[in-house]
């Protein structure tokens, strides 16, 4: 029996290329190198040869899990161009929904976003968390089956609904200490485990009493694929809603700017200073061209896919790691199994 439409994914003959439809779920469309890819929508649609639900379910899986950006400047468009491992040379697209929305898709998916501070042999602070600690939450997110996935793999899936790992989870690290390119960097490279550093620009190679990370140290790990840099502000105040919009100018705008000149790359996340944000300081961090920015509620933790929208994505204190590797999941997958 033909299985129904919303389960078939089509594949369509172009020249120098292939068309790939997976039909209701996830639109994900393969272009030649001679198509116009920034006008997709005429791309030829036709001669489809369905494959069976057990195919389609292997072939969506395989394309979608290792999807990575073709275009920068889609990520916030209503279609994002992405390429994958098997395809390097050839850009697909993926339908999102209005940003910065979270698609219906994506909200069936437990993806838990583990936050940390600083890392160091002797812990000063109940959120403090010595080498070993991490390595053993490291062993235990090994142990238990969970893939680790970056903020950009994340954040396609929050937009247009498409596969992640079966057990995914988001690393990030806030603040930008000295003991994440002393302690995390290594694991992260031991581990092959991809990470987000929320870094503030004040502090930048300054020993407050605790030592942040140099602009050549973050250099050296921006440069990684493994590691993701988000702004984090400029001098990491409180609260950022008691800030006129003056003031927000140079924590949200020239923190991107400081990043983005001495990292020389584009810096597309905020995460918010203590986690707070309201519509204001929201329409602010949009308009600087951010594309996604992390939030916390102490209150209300909450996995990544129950998020109000991409400008305050939740996340959990590391603290809960060991009841959140039971509970993270990829969610449905149109279904099929897993």
């Amino acid at each position: 029996m033909q299985p129904k439409p919303s389960k078939i994914l089509k594949f369509i003959p172009l020249i120098g290329g292939i068309l790939v439809v997976a039909s209701s779920f996830l639109a994900l469309n393969f272009y030649s190198k001679n198509d116009n890819i920034s006008n997709s929508s005429t791309a030829i649609r036709n001669n489809p040869l369905p494959l069976s639900l057990e195919q389609f379910c292997q072939e969506y899986q395989t394309i979608g899990k290792n999807l990575q950006l073709w275009n920068e400047e889609s990520l916030s468009k209503n279609e994002i161009l992405v390429k994958t491992q098997t395809y390097p040379n050839l850009p697909f697209s993926l339908e999102a929904v209005t940003f910065p929305q979270i698609s219906q898709k994506a909200k069936t998916a437990k993806v838990p976003i583990a936050m940390y501070h600083d890392i160091l042999p002797k812990k000063e602070v109940f959120f403090d968390v010595t080498p070993e600690e991490l390595e053993s939450h490291f062993k235990l997110i090994k142990s238990q089956g969970l893939t680790p996935i970056s903020l950009e793999q994340l954040v396609i899936h929050l937009r247009t609904g498409s596969p992640l790992p079966e057990k995914p989870i988001l690393l990030s690290f806030d603040d930008g200490y000295g003991g994440h390119y002393e302690y995390v960097y290594p694991l992260l490279k031991k581990y092959k485990y991809p990470a987000v550093f929320s870094v503030y620009t004040k502090n930048m190679g300054i020993n407050t009493g605790r030592s942040h990370v140099t602009w050549e140290q973050l250099k050296t790990m921006a440069a990684d694929s493994l590691v993701t840099i988000a702004a984090h502000s400029k001098t990491h105040p409180p609260d950022l809603t008691k800030l006129s919009d003056e003031e927000l100018i140079p924590e949200i705008v020239e923190s991107k700017q400081i990043l983005e000149k001495e990292l020389g790359k584009s810096i597309r996340y905020f995460t918010y200073p203590t986690g707070k944000n309201d519509e204001r300081v929201r329409k602010l961090v949009r308009e600087a061209g951010y594309v996604a920015a992390l939030a916390m509620d102490d209150n209300n933790e909450i996995f990544a896919g129950e998020s109000d929208n991409l400008l305050a994505i939740g996340r959990f204190g590391q603290s809960r790691l060991n009841e959140l590797v039971n509970k993270t999941s990829a969610g449905e997958l149109n279904n099929c199994e897993r």
